[in-house]
């Protein structure tokens, strides 16, 4: 996002350390210190200079972007062979970044995997990679919820409803 974007008291923002939050205070343009502070459901307050703020925050998803993360979570993408600890780092960074397309591969992998291990009975997840599978989950339920209007379980539901099959190799 560009240094010009402009925060107003009441916008709802996402930041991916933390989530969906609103604006709760700004500090008018050209003041000394120029700090935007954004409220949590979690009763966190974050308050940032308006230059990180503006890398940091981004606004919520649209419609278009919904209808793309439809189509992430739709595709059977089989994850290429990498070392635990390439795949978990690449991981990390999607969930990191909160943005709504990665949560979205996240998810759809977690699922995926899911789903596998339940038809074959075999294989583990690694406790670190249920957690940030789970994470993105709930960051990308909750944004889907806030922006279509309807509760987080039938946001994730819809979540569920999207994600392809994958394909078990017999």
């Amino acid at each position: 996002m560009s240094a010009e974007r402009s925060f107003a008291v009441g916008d709802v923002v996402v930041y991916a350390s933390h989530g969906i939050g609103t604006v709760e205070k700004t500090a008018p343009e050209g003041a000394e210190a120029e700090l935007i502070t954004v409220a949590f459901p979690t009763g966190l307050t974050v308050t940032l200079p308006r230059t990180r703020a503006c890398i940091a925050l981004r606004p919520l998803s649209t419609e278009a972007e919904l209808k793309k993360v439809k189509l992430t979570l739709g595709t059977s993408d089989e994850a290429p062979a990498e070392a635990w600890a390439r795949r978990h780092r690449r991981t990390q960074e999607k969930v990191s970044s909160g943005q709504v397309a990665a949560l979205a591969e996240v998810v759809r992998d977690g699922v995926q995997h899911e789903q596998r291990r339940a038809a074959t009975g075999s294989g583990t997840t690694a406790p670190s990679d249920r957690q940030l599978y789970l994470q993105a989950r709930a960051l990308l339920g909750a944004e889907i919820a806030l922006c279509r209007g309807i509760e987080q379980t039938e946001a994730d539901a819809w979540i569920l409803a999207q994600v392809a099959e994958p394909v078990i190799a017999s």
